[in-house]
């Protein structure tokens, strides 16, 4: 019968315990939230995203969320619940303003109850403020777009600087508006394929169901009802002023 030396065996003993006492692996866990964040229950249960300064205040405020989360950002119960995207500095406040969201929000934007819940497109700074006013968006929303009661809902289009702004102003866009457009309730509503040039369609209902057939120009289309049911196109500077006789200058 072979038997092992003393050498082998005080060799496999000295292996055995250099395994056994390995130093162990950390396992990677949540971010640790900065001071001030993650204030009421559940504020970041299940959080993997990394958190600022005063961020997630509020009950499941920033629950299973996986974006960025700015400084005083997410406020309010569910405000940031189940985002992916990169929220800003006091972006996303009161509840469930960006549950849902999957774009990247700007500074001090998506303000009020559901403002961006379940957006998908990029909202600048200081857009989408007023209750669902980007929720169910896929457009890019530029800075200060979007103000006012479901201003931009299920929007697909781009909406330029200052524009879409009083309440249901751009509801179910799929046009491009530009910059310091579609100011007034309904204002584009409904607005079809056919783009907005810069400080057109400004009046209530303006250019509601409009733009089917062309685009409208520059500085048209501006007045209460001005090009309401109108596909365009629209020559630039054209179709201005008061309704006449309880119809639109352009309307159709």
């Amino acid at each position: 019968m072979i038997r092992p030396s003393r050498a082998l065996i005080v060799l496999l003993l000295t292996l055995g315990l250099a395994v056994l006492f390995l130093p162990s692996i950390a396992v990677a866990g949540p971010p640790k939230p900065p001071a001030g964040s993650c204030i009421n229950t559940f504020a970041c249960f299940g959080n993997t995203g990394s958190l600022g300064p005063n961020a997630c205040v509020g009950i499941a405020s920033c629950f299973n969320n996986a974006g960025s989360i700015g400084k005083d950002a997410c406020h309010d119960g569910q405000a940031c619940q189940e985002n992916t995207g990169a929220v800003g500095e006091g972006a996303c406040q009161v509840n469930q303003a960006c549950a849902g969201n999957h774009g990247t929000v700007g500074k001090g934007a998506c303000v009020g109850l559901s403002a961006c819940g379940d957006n998908t497109g990029a909202v600048g700074e200081g857009a989408c403020v007023g209750p669902g006013a980007c929720s169910d968006n896929s457009g890019r929303i530029s800075k200060l777009a979007c103000q006012g009661v479901f201003a931009c809902i299920e929007n697909e289009g781009s909406v330029g600087e200052n524009s879409c702004v009083d309440d249901f102003s751009c509801v179910h866009n799929k046009g491009t508006i530009a910059k310091n457009s579609c100011h007034g309730t309904n204002a584009c509503r409904d607005h079809l394929e056919g783009s907005v040039s810069a400080g057109s369609c400004n009046g209530g209902s303006a250019c509601q169901n409009g733009g089917a057939d062309g685009a409208i120009g520059t500085g048209a289309c501006n007045g209460d009802r001005a090009c309401l049911n109108n596909p365009g196109p629209i020559a630039a500077g054209t179709c201005n002023g008061p309704p006449v006789s309880g119809k639109g200058v352009c309307e159709m």
